[in-house]
């Protein structure tokens, strides 16, 4: 996650801007348990941690039956939100083979320091566990590659952006198993295909406006080994 020197940048006034409305609200919801439900075919219970959790409600998705929710934010206010849905919002003292999930939801283009924070989050999972990014703008796909835009990016709060590809060779150089990419679209609250389609042509034709599309953005499945084998080091 970004370092606490940006934690300014996540206050509680960013939640409120972050969905604005009733709809947005509804929108975001259906994305949860769209995402969750495809979770649910790698992994269906342990313990779980969201990194970059904001106020706890993907988290809330994961019955507490099933898993021990587990949430880390840069955001002392987001925190506080977190841990009033019953969710721990520190890592436990010895976090190394701790997790069966590690979740990072819309989170790696906001990480300063993203290589060292994915690498860290690798040693805490269990062997055979999860690691699984979500909502991730993909600047390989073609809009990002006709516009160099995309709307899910908030230049000031981001760091670095990837594809695909990056991120697949970034996970195997950790030591991970890349399993599975996705890249959610037709069926998604977001995704008008004839409305997106015209929405394209017109960029094409240099009117700006915001709109999803097939590749904005992807998902990504990745599991850690049962036996460690050599990664590259920091030297």
């Amino acid at each position: 996650m970004p370092s606490n020197s940006f934690s300014h940048l996540y206050g509680a006034d960013y939640f409120v801007r972050y969905l604005p409305s009733a709809e947005d609200h509804r929108k975001r919801r259906i994305m949860y348990r769209q995402e969750y439900s495809r979770i649910r075919q790698f992994v269906r219970s342990g313990t779980v941690l969201d990194v970059g959790c904001g106020v706890g409600d993907f988290l809330e998705c994961f019955e507490p039956e099933n898993w021990i929710r587990y949430g880390i934010d840069i955001s002392t206010y987001a925190l506080e939100r977190a841990s009033g849905k019953n969710i721990v919002t520190a890592l436990p003292a010895s976090p190394e083979c701790f997790f069966d999930l590690v979740v990072f939801r819309g989170t790696i283009q906001h990480l300063d320091e993203p290589v060292s924070t994915i690498r860290r989050a690798t040693q805490w999972l269990k062997p055979g566990g999860y690691m699984v990014f979500l909502a991730t703008p993909n600047i390989g796909g073609i809009c990002y590659r006709l516009f160099q835009d995309l709307p899910a990016l908030d230049p000031t709060r981001n760091f670095m952006l990837v594809s695909d590809r990056i991120l697949s060779q970034l996970l195997r150089n950790l030591g991970m198993d890349v399993v599975a990419f996705e890249f959610p679209y037709r069926g998604t609250p977001y995704g008008k295909p004839i409305r997106d389609s015209l929405s394209f042509a017109l960029r094409c034709l240099g009117v700006r406006r915001k709109f999803a599309f097939w590749g904005n953005m992807m998902e990504c499945y990745a599991r850690k080994p049962e036996a460690n084998r050599e990664v590259i080091s920091n030297a």
